[in-house]
């Protein structure tokens, strides 16, 4: 059995998707992995047994190098005859589809459609429109929050959908059990953060939907009526000099601290004791469920996806998009009030356990994967007996 997993990035592939590989070669499926690829060494060291294909995608869906990419990824669908390939990201999972032909079985796992609550309207008419056309390439589409799910049943019957609770967190690994007060001291100790300060941890890319400008104006509001506190931006990206520079013009250098790439994730939650993420659109966001098994409490934009894992008051504090007020007023209460936001961080580690933990994704996963198999079986007897009556 071959299976073809396609993806913008190789980075998606390492942050998301490495236990997911697994499970198909645990199924008896020999894995090629289509993408852009920039760390081969760390796939290679991840995923030792896995074909590696260089795709040249672009997550700008001007670039003309996808045109490029979609007539690679046709000629290797045509080539290699993969009976299951399995999608992800945007552009990737679109041009796949396209390239695709009667003979493959199509998963598709949408880790939040393009078009969204706050997307333009020509945008979203564009993205709602490709992922209506693609539906007719797609035998099981994997959504991972409400609102998509509801989205889908418009192009797909409800049978080929599967609503699966994101990608999965292993809640054994993200266990504040397992940092211990020392090493946490350490950690605070390499960062310069007194202990008697409250850390506020920020995890995403730097670009315009993660929205850290508005963490910087939030900041600016609040630093005028409590000042024992540190908001730490932990992540990489195209505006992380831009916001760098705002640091420094709001006279926020205090307060701020940009950490660029971490791997050390589980590490920095260990010390903080409130987690943000503040996008314009999400899927279902990994950095929100790790901040939860952690058992902090969490205030996020109110968007979809955001929505999903963070309910008012219990788990987590929900604001508008692009409102640093509300947002300012949001920490503060979590700041001032320690035995509320423990309730809430005991709260949302508790429910990553019932509904978001790994194995139970994997699980809902190979069903998806075994259905597909059940599906193919079925083709397979009807072109037996065609074969029967024809002779």
């Amino acid at each position: 059995m071959k299976c073809l997993i396609v993806t913008t990035l190789d980075r998606q592939i390492i942050l998301f998707l490495v236990p997911h590989i697994k499970l198909l070669q645990e199924m008896g499926y020999t894995v090629t992995i289509a993408t852009f690829i920039i760390n081969e060494k760390e796939l290679a060291e991840q995923l030792p047994h896995v074909h590696l294909i260089h795709l040249p995608f672009s997550r700008s869906i001007r670039s003309k190098d996808n045109i490029r990419a979609f007539f690679k990824i046709r000629k290797l669908i045509r080539k290699e005859k993969y009976p299951l390939i399995h999608v992800h990201t945007p552009i990737a999972s679109f041009l796949t589809r396209l390239a695709s032909t009667k003979k493959q079985s199509i998963v598709y796992t949408a880790h939040g459609f393009h078009f969204n609550e706050n997307g333009a309207k020509i945008s979203n008419q564009i993205y709602y429109a490709a992922e209506k056309y693609a539906a007719r390439k797609t035998d099981k589409l994997i959504v991972m929050n409400t609102h998509d799910y509801e989205k889908a049943k418009e192009f797909l019957p409800a049978s080929n959908i599967h609503f699966i609770h994101g990608i999965g967190i292993d809640a054994t690994f993200y266990n504040p059990n397992l940092v211990s007060y020392e090493s946490r001291k350490s950690i605070r100790e390499s960062l310069h953060l007194p202990l008697d300060k409250t850390v506020i941890t920020h995890i995403a890319e730097f670009n315009e939907n993660k929205r850290q400008i508005d963490i910087l104006e939030a900041v600016e509001k609040m630093k005028e009526v409590h000042q024992d506190f540190v908001v730490l931006l932990v992540g990489d990206g195209k505006l992380v000099d831009e916001i760098k520079i705002e640091v420094q013009n709001k006279g926020l250098h205090e307060y701020v601290r940009c950490l660029g790439f971490r791997e050390d994730i589980r590490e920095l939650l260990s010390i903080t004791d409130i987690g943000l993420l503040v996008s314009e659109r999400e899927g279902l966001p990994k950095s929100v469920m790790e901040m939860m098994a952690m058992e902090k409490p969490v205030v996020v934009s109110n968007i979809r996806g955001n929505r999903d894992l963070v309910e008012e008051a219990s788990n987590g504090l929900l604001v508008p998009v692009k409102d640093s007020s509300e947002l300012m007023r949001a920490i503060l209460l979590l700041v001032e009030n320690r035995e509320f936001r423990n309730r809430l961080g005991t709260t949302g580690r508790k429910l990553i356990l019932e509904k978001y933990d790994l194995p139970l994704i994997l699980e809902k996963t190979k069903e998806v994967y075994l259905s597909i198999n059940q599906m193919d079986n079925v083709e397979v007897v009807k072109e037996n007996i065609m074969n029967v009556k024809q002779i």
